[in-house]
């Protein structure tokens, strides 16, 4: 499994190339990752709802983006007790 830091060199170049603080990482700070990471699987989701694949056929990039947030949130739940262990500090 990868860690934290593993998957968020994974994410947007935009991200990745920055010095400063990532959004995630803020919302991890203010425990509110966990909720945004799951709404953000299910928006990916919802947009490949569709009658059939002709009608809207699965996006690939959303797909990616579902699998991307989840092992991010197993990843921050797996080090969920640690992190909050830093705060305290």
């Amino acid at each position: 499994m990868k860690t934290w830091d593993e998957l968020k060199k994974e994410g947007s170049k935009h991200y990745r190339d920055t010095d400063g603080i990532q959004p995630i990482d803020l919302y991890r700070d203010l425990g509110i990752f966990r909720s945004w990471a799951i709404a953000e699987i299910c928006q990916h989701a919802i947009r490949n709802i569709g009658s059939g694949p002709d009608e809207n056929p699965v996006s690939t990039k959303d797909m990616q983006k579902i699998i991307h947030y989840a092992e991010l949130l197993i990843a921050a739940c797996g080090e969920k007790e640690t992190h909050e262990n830093s705060i305290e500090s």
